[in-house]
């Protein structure tokens, strides 16, 4: 009896280095950039824009709505920069793939 065939399709962005038998120390680093980069983006996105909701309302007035919307705001526009980073590394992964593969 045979082991089944294991897939060579990479399925989207979630698809990381740890599905190949062997993970470079290029494959490693990546990864974890990538984890350090999208998660300060999301930290950094809600701090900010929750601080100029709150600098906002201390100059409108209406401090819990403002800071809710910055917020919202921020989470959003972070979650944005996380897909589209992780789109971009997708592209640049199967760009190498394609380059090792004879």
């Amino acid at each position: 009896m045979t082991a089944p065939e294991t897939s060579r399709h990479r399925s989207g962005w979630y698809g990381s280095g740890a599905r190949r038998r062997t993970v470079t120390m290029d494959d490693a680093r990546r990864m974890s950039d990538s984890a350090w980069v999208n998660s300060s983006r999301l930290m950094a996105g809600l701090i900010l824009y929750t601080g100029l909701g709150w600098l906002v309302s201390r100059w409108v007035g209406h401090q819990a709505l403002l800071m809710a919307v910055g917020a919202i705001v921020g989470l959003a526009l972070s979650y944005y920069l996380m897909f589209a980073s992780l789109a971009k590394e997708t592209r640049d992964d199967e760009e190498r793939q394609r380059q090792d593969t004879p």
